[in-house]
């Protein structure tokens, strides 16, 4: 009976030890362990008892994403299609996980993610927690990548929306206790809304082009470039407004062309928004004709040029006349000047550029019997 006894308790002992694997192999980590800030700091696997052999981010590697809008997300949108890739800084990693969460500036959990990988799980039960479940095994290697992962953004605008990652790249040793000789990485980005148009106009007031815009709202909005073509294609910056930066009321903009250069022919506007984080995006492209009895410029090209190259200008003048062609840099310098007679109706003139110029904006200055026409022209 007592070598029964001593029997059954081998049995036992064996079959604890060959699973110790499992029952001190973590399958999945704790939730909150992200390294989102919360009451008690910025908690990760790094810090909460797991994965603690060595200090955060000090493996030599990284954690990143791949397909989320982590510099502007758009509500309602369908779900992000994103994947999560662990780097370390050795070749002799061989088991791997990860937690993420999407949270707002208040700290509240937004959006829902899902996943079509069966080594990844949302323990949480309003899902807004994504993990690592039985965490996958490889042949020592530096890197490993999370497939098949998806965030659904919320339906409304609840402000700038933080992902918080936090990542184990781990040796899948056999501890008597915890994990060691693991190494722990995270990182975070921020994903703003980004300016919202209501309206975008041009108009013609006499010989100018006033533009007007009206946002709907602004987050970490920083300016507005305007912009100005002759082909709808190559665009030159002519103007730049301020923005509010933030608002979540109507904000209405104008920016007026005192110098349209172009008649009789269509000119496009459009403006950049860009924001704080020096992300851009574009307006619709609107255009206006001028009507004239004046001189005036059908066309210049080719801009933008290089250095050294011939400027064409193709000018409708209303009279036999001198007419001056002044070229200007972004100082006020005069870079060249040529005198050349136009004869009444349409004429083709050119100026050849300097061999040597800096690259940027420069003015063309036409000066008639009339008055003054300017141009803008890059050097590229």
């Amino acid at each position: 009976m007592l070598k029964k006894s001593t029997y059954y308790i081998l049995l036992v002992l064996i079959f604890i030890k060959g699973t110790s694997s499992f029952l001190f192999k973590e399958v999945a980590p704790p939730v909150g362990a992200t390294g989102a800030p919360g009451p008690f700091g910025a908690v990760t696997c790094g810090v909460a008892g797991c994965h603690t052999s060595f200090a955060v981010n000090t493996g030599g590697g990284n954690v990143s994403v791949s397909g989320l809008p982590t510099t502007q997300y758009v509500p309602g949108a369908p779900a992000y299609n994103f994947t999560l890739k662990i780097t370390h800084g050795t070749a002799d990693r061989t088991r791997w996980g990860f937690s993420i969460v999407a949270k707002k500036a208040d700290g509240t959990a937004v959006g829902i993610w899902a996943s079509t990988n069966p080594t990844v799980a949302a323990p949480s039960l309003d899902l807004t927690e994504l993990q690592h479940f039985n965490a996958p095994v490889t042949t020592a290697q530096n890197s490993y990548t999370f497939t098949g992962l998806k965030w659904t953004p919320p339906a409304t605008n609840v402000g700038p929306i933080t992902f918080y990652y936090a990542a184990v790249a781990a040796n899948n040793d056999l501890p008597s206790s915890l994990p060691t000789g693991d190494y722990v990485y995270t990182a975070f980005k921020t994903s703003v809304l980004p300016v919202k148009l209501s309206s975008f106009n041009a108009s013609v007031k006499k010989s100018q082009v006033l533009l007007s815009w009206q946002t709907a709202q602004e987050l970490n909005s920083h300016y507005f470039t305007v912009q100005k073509s002759l082909d709808n294609r190559q665009f030159i910056d002519i103007g730049k407004v301020y923005a509010a930066g933030n608002s979540s009321v109507s904000k209405n903009y104008s920016f007026t062309d005192e110098n349209p250069s172009y008649f009789e022919k269509p000119i496009f506007y459009r403006l950049a928004m860009v924001d704080k984080d020096g992300s851009k995006e574009y307006s619709s492209i609107e255009n206006v004709i001028l009507k004239t009895t004046a001189t005036f410029i059908k066309s210049i090209y080719p801009n933008p040029l290089k250095a050294g190259s011939v400027l064409n200008i193709d000018l409708v003048s209303q009279y036999n006349e001198v007419v001056q062609l002044k070229l200007i840099d972004n100082n006020g310098s005069l870079i060249k000047v040529v005198e050349l007679t136009a004869a009444k109706g349409s004429n083709n003139l050119n100026i050849k550029l300097p061999l040597v110029m800096s690259a940027g904006n420069y003015k063309l200055i036409i000066k008639n019997s009339t008055g003054l026409i300017q141009q803008s022209i890059v050097i590229q």
